[in-house]
Protein backbone atom coordinates (compact mmCIF):
# COMPACT_ATOMS: atom_id res chain seq x y z
CA UNK A 1 0.00 0.00 0.00
CA UNK A 2 1.42 3.33 -0.90
CA UNK A 3 1.49 6.63 1.08
CA UNK A 4 0.86 8.49 -2.04
CA UNK A 5 -2.95 7.03 -1.64
CA UNK A 6 -3.04 9.18 1.16
CA UNK A 7 -0.77 12.41 0.29
CA UNK A 8 1.97 12.68 -1.70
CA UNK A 9 5.51 13.91 -0.92
CA UNK A 10 5.02 17.57 -1.54
CA UNK A 11 2.59 17.79 0.86
CA UNK A 12 5.84 17.28 3.55
CA UNK A 13 6.83 20.75 4.72
CA UNK A 14 8.92 22.49 7.43
CA UNK A 15 6.96 24.64 9.49
CA UNK A 16 8.36 28.40 10.66
CA UNK A 17 5.66 28.33 13.34
CA UNK A 18 6.76 27.89 17.01
CA UNK A 19 3.17 28.33 18.29
CA UNK A 20 -0.05 26.67 17.61
CA UNK A 21 -2.29 28.99 16.23
CA UNK A 22 0.31 30.35 13.87
CA UNK A 23 1.11 26.80 12.23
CA UNK A 24 -2.21 25.53 11.98
CA UNK A 25 -2.35 29.16 9.72
CA UNK A 26 0.64 27.97 8.07
CA UNK A 27 -1.07 24.72 7.17
CA UNK A 28 -3.97 25.41 5.98
CA UNK A 29 -2.57 28.41 3.66
CA UNK A 30 0.21 25.71 2.36
CA UNK A 31 -3.23 24.02 1.08
CA UNK A 32 -4.39 26.97 -0.76
CA UNK A 33 -0.51 27.32 -1.94
CA UNK A 34 -0.94 23.39 -3.33
CA UNK A 35 -4.19 24.44 -5.17
CA UNK A 36 -6.35 22.40 -2.96
CA UNK A 37 -8.76 24.95 -1.33
CA UNK A 38 -9.84 28.56 -2.45
CA UNK A 39 -10.25 31.00 0.82
CA UNK A 40 -7.90 30.15 3.14
CA UNK A 41 -9.23 31.88 6.01
CA UNK A 42 -12.82 30.12 5.80
CA UNK A 43 -10.75 26.53 6.09
CA UNK A 44 -8.47 28.21 9.22
CA UNK A 45 -11.98 28.44 11.16
CA UNK A 46 -13.43 25.58 11.01
CA UNK A 47 -10.55 23.96 12.11
CA UNK A 48 -10.37 26.12 14.66
CA UNK A 49 -13.81 25.12 15.63
CA UNK A 50 -12.86 22.02 15.72
CA UNK A 51 -10.01 22.23 18.04
CA UNK A 52 -12.22 24.15 19.78
CA UNK A 53 -14.44 21.14 20.48
CA UNK A 54 -11.30 18.81 20.99
CA UNK A 55 -8.14 19.03 21.53
CA UNK A 56 -6.24 16.83 18.50
CA UNK A 57 -2.99 16.47 20.42
CA UNK A 58 -3.22 12.48 20.31
CA UNK A 59 0.13 12.06 21.81
CA UNK A 60 3.62 10.96 20.70
CA UNK A 61 4.46 13.85 18.72
CA UNK A 62 1.75 14.43 16.40
CA UNK A 63 -1.42 16.13 16.19
CA UNK A 64 -3.71 15.47 13.65
CA UNK A 65 -6.38 19.14 13.31
CA UNK A 66 -8.91 18.82 10.82
CA UNK A 67 -12.16 19.58 9.87
CA UNK A 68 -15.46 17.68 7.80
CA UNK A 69 -16.00 19.47 5.06
CA UNK A 70 -18.46 18.67 2.40
CA UNK A 71 -17.16 21.89 0.10
CA UNK A 72 -14.18 19.30 -0.56
CA UNK A 73 -14.41 16.28 -2.33
CA UNK A 74 -11.85 14.29 -1.29
CA UNK A 75 -9.32 13.75 1.62
CA UNK A 76 -6.46 16.15 1.52
CA UNK A 77 -3.48 16.11 4.26
CA UNK A 78 -0.20 18.23 4.70
CA UNK A 79 1.70 17.36 7.28
CA UNK A 80 4.15 19.93 8.77
CA UNK A 81 7.25 19.44 11.03
CA UNK A 82 7.79 21.91 13.72
CA UNK A 83 11.43 23.36 13.65
CA UNK A 84 10.90 23.67 17.67
CA UNK A 85 8.61 21.34 19.30
CA UNK A 86 5.10 22.67 20.18
CA UNK A 87 3.09 22.94 23.60
CA UNK A 88 -0.75 21.56 22.18
CA UNK A 89 -1.72 20.15 25.45
CA UNK A 90 -1.58 16.94 23.94
CA UNK A 91 -3.27 14.04 25.63
CA UNK A 92 0.22 13.16 27.10
CA UNK A 93 1.11 16.09 27.94
CA UNK A 94 4.03 16.26 26.01
CA UNK A 95 4.84 19.11 23.12
CA UNK A 96 4.13 18.07 19.57
CA UNK A 97 6.85 18.07 16.74
CA UNK A 98 4.85 17.06 13.76
CA UNK A 99 1.37 18.56 13.00
CA UNK A 100 -0.88 16.70 10.63
CA UNK A 101 -3.71 18.89 9.06
CA UNK A 102 -6.49 17.33 7.07
CA UNK A 103 -10.16 18.33 5.56
CA UNK A 104 -12.25 15.29 3.84
CA UNK A 105 -16.25 15.52 3.14
CA UNK A 106 -18.55 13.20 5.10
CA UNK A 107 -17.93 10.22 2.79
CA UNK A 108 -14.36 10.30 3.41
CA UNK A 109 -14.58 9.83 7.04
CA UNK A 110 -13.64 6.26 7.14
CA UNK A 111 -10.82 6.65 4.88
CA UNK A 112 -9.89 9.85 6.89
CA UNK A 113 -9.92 7.25 10.35
CA UNK A 114 -8.19 4.90 8.93
CA UNK A 115 -5.41 7.28 7.89
CA UNK A 116 -5.13 8.52 11.54
CA UNK A 117 -5.36 4.55 13.00
CA UNK A 118 -1.95 4.01 11.02
CA UNK A 119 -0.69 7.05 11.66
CA UNK A 120 -1.38 7.04 15.38
CA UNK A 121 0.49 3.27 15.53
CA UNK A 122 3.35 4.47 13.51
CA UNK A 123 3.93 7.10 15.57
CA UNK A 124 2.93 5.34 19.08
CA UNK A 125 5.68 2.33 18.01
CA UNK A 126 8.32 2.78 20.82
CA UNK A 127 10.90 1.45 17.28
CA UNK A 128 10.44 5.13 15.75
CA UNK A 129 11.26 7.10 18.53
CA UNK A 130 15.05 7.62 17.14
CA UNK A 131 13.77 8.67 13.81
CA UNK A 132 11.08 10.83 15.07
CA UNK A 133 12.89 12.33 18.13
CA UNK A 134 15.50 13.61 15.77
CA UNK A 135 15.25 16.44 13.22
CA UNK A 136 14.23 14.68 9.71
CA UNK A 137 13.70 16.57 6.35
CA UNK A 138 10.15 17.14 5.17
CA UNK A 139 12.07 14.45 2.31
CA UNK A 140 13.51 12.14 4.30
CA UNK A 141 10.27 11.78 6.65
CA UNK A 142 8.03 11.34 3.98
CA UNK A 143 10.62 8.57 3.14
CA UNK A 144 10.33 7.29 6.63
CA UNK A 145 6.34 7.10 6.55
CA UNK A 146 5.97 5.39 3.09
CA UNK A 147 8.42 2.45 4.68
CA UNK A 148 6.13 2.34 7.94
CA UNK A 149 3.02 2.28 5.97
CA UNK A 150 4.52 -0.39 3.52
CA UNK A 151 5.43 -2.64 7.01
CA UNK A 152 1.65 -1.70 8.44
CA UNK A 153 0.12 -3.47 5.32
CA UNK A 154 2.58 -6.76 5.61
CA UNK A 155 1.77 -7.14 9.07
CA UNK A 156 -2.05 -6.59 8.63
CA UNK A 157 -1.26 -9.78 6.18
CA UNK A 158 -2.48 -12.85 8.37
CA UNK A 159 -3.90 -15.88 6.72
CA UNK A 160 -5.95 -17.04 9.87
CA UNK A 161 -9.50 -17.74 8.42
CA UNK A 162 -12.38 -17.05 10.77
CA UNK A 163 -16.06 -18.16 9.97
CA UNK A 164 -18.01 -14.74 10.18
CA UNK A 165 -21.61 -14.37 10.24
CA UNK A 166 -22.31 -10.90 8.13
CA UNK A 167 -25.86 -11.51 9.61
CA UNK A 168 -24.71 -10.19 13.01
CA UNK A 169 -23.97 -6.77 11.78
CA UNK A 170 -27.00 -6.22 9.59
CA UNK A 171 -28.87 -3.30 10.38
CA UNK A 172 -25.97 -1.85 11.91
CA UNK A 173 -25.36 1.95 10.76
CA UNK A 174 -22.34 2.03 8.70
CA UNK A 175 -21.22 5.48 10.73
CA UNK A 176 -20.40 3.15 13.53
CA UNK A 177 -17.60 1.88 11.78
CA UNK A 178 -16.27 5.10 11.85
CA UNK A 179 -17.06 5.08 15.75
CA UNK A 180 -15.48 1.59 15.99
CA UNK A 181 -11.94 3.03 14.36
CA UNK A 182 -11.84 5.76 16.66
CA UNK A 183 -12.05 3.81 19.61
CA UNK A 184 -9.75 1.09 18.49
CA UNK A 185 -7.32 4.32 18.34
CA UNK A 186 -8.09 5.26 21.60
CA UNK A 187 -7.41 1.33 23.15
CA UNK A 188 -4.39 1.63 21.86
CA UNK A 189 -3.57 5.14 23.23
CA UNK A 190 -4.62 4.10 26.56
CA UNK A 191 -2.63 0.91 26.43
CA UNK A 192 0.53 2.95 25.11
CA UNK A 193 -0.04 5.58 27.94
CA UNK A 194 -1.04 3.73 30.82
CA UNK A 195 -4.32 4.44 30.73
CA UNK A 196 -5.05 8.40 31.87
CA UNK A 197 -8.20 9.17 33.29
CA UNK A 198 -9.34 11.28 30.46
CA UNK A 199 -8.38 8.59 27.91
CA UNK A 200 -10.37 5.85 29.90
CA UNK A 201 -13.67 8.48 30.03
CA UNK A 202 -13.81 9.21 26.45
CA UNK A 203 -13.40 5.39 25.42
CA UNK A 204 -16.55 4.88 28.10
CA UNK A 205 -18.61 7.66 26.14
CA UNK A 206 -17.45 6.14 22.93
CA UNK A 207 -18.88 3.23 23.28
CA UNK A 208 -22.60 3.99 24.62
CA UNK A 209 -23.11 5.21 21.28
CA UNK A 210 -21.76 2.56 19.44
CA UNK A 211 -24.30 -0.57 18.54
CA UNK A 212 -24.14 -3.77 20.94
CA UNK A 213 -23.46 -6.25 18.15
CA UNK A 214 -20.63 -4.27 17.16
CA UNK A 215 -19.05 -3.79 20.30
CA UNK A 216 -19.28 -7.81 20.89
CA UNK A 217 -18.07 -8.15 17.00
CA UNK A 218 -15.23 -6.26 17.75
CA UNK A 219 -14.30 -7.58 20.85
CA UNK A 220 -14.56 -11.30 20.09
CA UNK A 221 -11.99 -10.08 16.84
CA UNK A 222 -9.79 -8.32 18.29
CA UNK A 223 -8.53 -11.40 20.65
CA UNK A 224 -7.95 -12.90 17.32
CA UNK A 225 -6.23 -10.61 15.18
CA UNK A 226 -3.92 -7.81 16.21
CA UNK A 227 -5.63 -5.45 13.71
CA UNK A 228 -9.34 -5.98 13.04
CA UNK A 229 -9.34 -3.33 9.78
CA UNK A 230 -8.78 -4.55 6.48
CA UNK A 231 -8.18 -2.40 3.46
CA UNK A 232 -10.07 -3.44 -0.30
CA UNK A 233 -7.11 -3.18 -2.60
CA UNK A 234 -7.66 -4.19 -6.14
CA UNK A 235 -11.18 -6.07 -5.35
CA UNK A 236 -9.59 -8.19 -2.25
CA UNK A 237 -9.22 -7.66 1.05
CA UNK A 238 -5.85 -6.83 2.08
CA UNK A 239 -5.61 -9.16 5.68
CA UNK A 240 -6.49 -12.67 4.00
CA UNK A 241 -5.71 -11.73 0.22
CA UNK A 242 -8.78 -13.25 -0.81
CA UNK A 243 -11.47 -11.59 -3.37
CA UNK A 244 -14.40 -9.26 -2.24
CA UNK A 245 -17.49 -10.14 -3.47
CA UNK A 246 -18.67 -7.68 -6.17
CA UNK A 247 -22.34 -6.60 -4.54
CA UNK A 248 -19.71 -6.37 -0.85
CA UNK A 249 -17.49 -3.75 -2.37
CA UNK A 250 -20.80 -1.78 -3.95
CA UNK A 251 -22.46 -1.77 -0.82
CA UNK A 252 -19.06 -0.19 0.94
CA UNK A 253 -19.23 2.34 -1.64
CA UNK A 254 -22.87 3.22 -0.96
CA UNK A 255 -22.22 3.31 2.34
CA UNK A 256 -25.03 0.64 3.07
CA UNK A 257 -24.02 -1.02 6.56
CA UNK A 258 -20.67 -2.50 7.93
CA UNK A 259 -19.35 -4.86 5.54
CA UNK A 260 -16.59 -7.70 6.77
CA UNK A 261 -14.30 -10.49 4.78
CA UNK A 262 -16.16 -13.60 4.77
CA UNK A 263 -12.99 -15.55 4.87
CA UNK A 264 -11.04 -13.38 7.32
CA UNK A 265 -13.63 -12.04 9.27
CA UNK A 266 -11.72 -8.34 9.50
CA UNK A 267 -14.04 -5.24 8.82
CA UNK A 268 -13.28 -3.95 5.30
CA UNK A 269 -12.89 -0.44 4.35
CA UNK A 270 -13.05 1.05 0.96
CA UNK A 271 -9.73 3.63 0.28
Amino acid sequence: MNLEKFFPENHVIQLNATEKQPALKELVAELQNLGLIENKDRYYAQVVHRESLENTGIGNRLAIPHARTDSVSKLISVIGICGKSIDYQSLDNKPVKYIMLSLFPTTHSTKYLYFIGMMARIFNNRENDSFLGGSPSPEELYSFLQEKCEAYFDTLSNQDSYSANENELTGVPSSDLDLMIRLDRLYHLCSELNSPANIVQKIDELKKLIDNRLMTYYDRMIKKKNNPFAVIEKNSCTGCHMGIPPVNIKKLHDREGIQVCTYCGRFLIML
